[in-house]
């Protein structure tokens, strides 16, 4: 009784094996290599995002320096706040962020971006003060921008009465 199931368990395995070869079609590619190999060379990109949008805001800005394009009080006023604060979430001091800022400059001269109308440089700066642009016009406050209406001064609150002292509590005995 057990060769009989042992020759139906073997024959079940044989046959499933050839079905599963018949299924896998004969360009597949070769399984994966058990080895994994790791290059400490390898460069990883760990720039947090903050960093990656304040050089955003670094080019953004001397696109407009460079090409001298006049933009609204109000979206600079914006684009600084969110400038400094992304500076302050780096803990960027004044002279830390001012030599950042002078090398992306460079880096931007370098390139000799164009100031032309249309061009694609000019489509960067436009996308960025269109955001600006859009927050003013739906009401929102700009960051860094002074308060619409500043708020009423609440009443002081009146002293409370003090509290009746509490009954002085009995002398702990002596654990024996």
């Amino acid at each position: 009784m057990i060769r009989t199931i042992a020759a139906l368990a073997t024959v079940a395995l044989l046959s499933s094996t050839a079905m599963a070869q018949e299924t896998l079609p004969a360009d597949a590619p070769p399984p994966p290599a058990g080895d994994i190999t790791i290059d400490p060379a390898a460069s990883v990109d760990s720039t947090p995002r903050s960093a990656n949008m304040l050089t955003g805001f670094y080019a953004t800005k001397a696109v407009i320096e460079i090409c001298a394009l006049e933009i609204e009080p109000d979206v600079l006023a914006g684009m600084e706040a969110d400038r400094a604060r992304l500076e302050t979430s780096l803990s960027m001091d004044a002279a830390t962020a001012g030599n950042a800022y002078t090398q992306v400059k460079a880096d931007v001269e370098k390139t000799t971006p164009d100031c032309a109308e249309g061009s694609t440089d000019r489509i960067s700066v436009d996308a960025v003060t269109a955001i600006y642009k859009s927050q003013i016009a739906a009401g929102t406050q700009t960051p860094g921008a002074a308060p619409a209406d500043p708020a009423t001064p609440a009443a002081p609150a009146e002293p409370a009465t003090p509290a009746a002292p509490a009954a002085p509590a009995e002398p702990a005995t002596p654990a024996q």
